[in-house]
């Protein structure tokens, strides 16, 4: 298998179609989650469940795809070195961006510790990067460790409650006014119920 850290120094979005996303989101998602762990200060390890995927042009002549729901993107935001952990108000992502040309990134949905599953990607704020005092010089030590993990299929399916945009930024809604929901399928997860 892949490492992780490999896949999305390596990645490179420009050009492709949806379709062609899909395919190396998987492949990245694999070596998330059944490749490797976040060890947390020496102490206790974080292994990946669940995630999504996000990707947004910002080069219409490279790509037209766009993810309108992404919160760190246009140009007034500095683009992320590739492995950032960007923490926001839905969790933590994992960036892999291209300066100019897109933002991509995935959010942990679901991760493991110890034997607990935790299923808000919003405890992993406080569960990766905790409470330290950092400016005391003790801050949190996390370090991703390559490691084949027991694998079994992939399972995918679209992005949980994220709404759908046309190709201008203008959110969907039905004939009846009911708003619309993204359906790429950019959710990787571990089919198994450990």
């Amino acid at each position: 298998m892949k490492n992780l850290s490999a896949l999305l120094k390596r990645f490179d979005g420009r050009g492709l179609s949806e379709n062609q996303l899909t395919v190396k989101f998987e492949e990245i998602a694999k070596a998330a989650i059944f490749g490797g762990h976040f060890c947390v200060n020496n102490d206790y390890n974080i292994y990946i469940h669940e995630v999504e995927f996000y990707f947004h042009s910002e080069n219409e002549s490279e790509s037209t795809v766009h993810d309108w729901a992404m919160y760190h993107r246009g140009s007034d935001v500095d683009y992320f070195p590739i492995g950032s952990l960007h923490p926001h108000n839905s969790g933590i992502d994992v960036t892999f961006e291209r300066e100019g040309s897109y933002r991509a990134s995935f959010l942990i949905r679901k991760y493991r510790i110890g034997n607990d599953i935790i299923k808000s990607p919003t405890y992993l704020r406080e569960d990766l990067i905790g409470y330290t005092g950092c400016i005391l010089g003790d801050g949190p030590c996390i370090e991703w460790i390559d490691e084949e993990i027991d694998s079994t299929s992939l399972s995918n399916a679209p992005r949980i409650n994220l709404s759908a945009y046309d190709a201008n930024g203008k959110l969907l809604f039905d004939e009846q006014g009911k708003k619309l929901y993204d359906s790429r399928p950019w959710r990787f997860f571990r089919p198994d119920k450990l």
